[in-house]
């Protein structure tokens, strides 16, 4: 989830106008989502840092909150990331499967339902008959 903020380095006088991402996984002090950030300092060029997000929403609270987010953070996120689409994609399969198994039970169920239809109203026919002719024998023998 991503936000536009106006964050003020402590290096940098000027403001600059930055998108910064909610990260869940790594809360700050505060117990709040970190929020993480993109260097666009000379020395630290295109690199993420994690600070809380107080601390760039509302500077009247001084949570000193602040990290590098690591490389090996990014790959984790990244194994983190596939393994969660390998498992959705894995879900998603499994979902086909109990669907084309209850398909296929209604299916069954389904022919077993008309078969019981077809019977019933068979049943029906013939006592149709049958009241008639009684019927018929009832109005003869008045």
């Amino acid at each position: 989830m991503a936000s536009s903020s106006t964050y003020t380095s402590s290096t940098r006088s000027k403001k600059i106008k930055s998108k910064s991402k909610l990260d869940f996984a790594n809360p700050c002090d505060c117990g709040y989502p970190s929020r993480i950030w993109t260097s666009t300092t000379k020395d630290n060029p295109g690199k993420e840092f994690r600070v809380c997000p107080n601390s760039t929403d509302n500077p009247e609270i001084k949570c000193k909150f602040w990290e590098w987010v690591n490389e090996e953070d990014t790959v984790n996120k990244k194994k983190r990331d596939e393994v969660g689409a390998q498992s959705c994609e894995v879900r998603a399969q499994s979902c086909e499967v109990r669907i084309a198994i209850m398909d296929h039970d209604f299916n069954i169920y389904k022919k077993k339902t008309d078969e019981e239809f077809d019977k019933i109203i068979r049943k029906i026919s013939s006592l149709k008959t049958y009241v008639i002719v009684l019927f018929m024998l009832f109005v003869v023998s008045l």
